[in-house]
């Protein structure tokens, strides 16, 4: 996909070719919001290019969790704030070099001097628009957002069609902080029409709440001590065998 792919107004989305890794531009009051972009610096480039066609100024950036393919950000985009909510700001910090390290062995031609560089988003959302929805599961501090007004959900790396549920193995009762969060981002997906999730494809209409049973039944089998059955594993079997063996250790305690 070299364009954005407008998915509502004021929402465009562009994806990798990396794990289906989505870039997602959301125009607020003051001009362009721009949401994990990534992975490649060639996409990056591309992203620039498909971002100055629509004419309107980039005024922030957001990271929806602290991970290393959400924390990335090129020149082009501007020197502008970036932000995170504070618990995400602060573990990206003590992780920038481990982000940067992870970066230039996974993707190439990255800029790596602006990975990690976000601040706490203020209480009030600053230039971000819509409402923060937080919580604790697959990261520390990771937000979704809910733009109400336009029908959309941008879950971050959470109800994704292509990968299973991923936990934060350093963080304690993650069976029962994804559960909470996938029943916060149930409520949130009752007043939107499309779901962007970080990787995969963009989930319209019934889509999102098959997504969120999948997620449901997943850690209902993994609270049983059972292996999930999970077609989401298919496409991505190797690269997901370690943090899917994870999850089963985790899960039986």
């Amino acid at each position: 996909m070299d364009q954005l792919n407008q998915v509502a107004d004021g929402v465009w989305v562009r994806q990798s070719g990396w794990v289906w890794s989505n870039s997602i531009v959301v125009r607020g009051e003051d001009g362009l919001i721009l949401i994990d972009p990534g992975i490649d610096g060639s996409e990056l480039d591309q992203l620039a290019d498909a971002v100055d066609q629509l004419g309107i100024p980039v005024v922030a950036g957001f990271s929806t969790h602290p991970h290393w393919d959400h924390l990335l950000w090129h020149p082009r985009f501007g020197d502008v704030p970036r932000y995170a909510t504070p618990a995400a700001a602060h573990v990206a910090g003590e992780a920038r070099e481990r982000a940067q390290a992870m970066a230039a062995q996974s993707a190439s031609g990255v800029p790596l001097e602006p990975i990690a560089l976000v601040s706490p988003l203020p209480a009030d959302g600053g230039p971000v628009p819509g409402e923060i929805v937080e919580h604790r599961a697959h990261a520390v501090g990771h937000a979704a957002i809910l733009l109400r007004d336009r029908g959309v959900l941008l879950a971050g790396d959470m109800l994704s069609d292509v990968l299973i549920p991923l936990f934060d193995v350093r963080q304690d009762d993650q069976l029962n902080t994804y559960e909470t969060a996938l029943d916060r981002l149930d409520e949130a997906a009752k007043h939107v029409d499309v779901v962007v999730p970080g990787h995969g494809a963009v989930a319209e209409g019934p889509q999102a709440a098959a997504r969120l049973a999948a997620d449901h039944a997943y850690i209902d089998a993994l609270r049983r001590g059972e292996e999930p059955v999970d077609a989401r594993l298919g496409p991505h079997a190797d690269w997901l065998s370690g943090p899917h063996q994870s999850n089963l250790e985790q899960a039986r305690g």
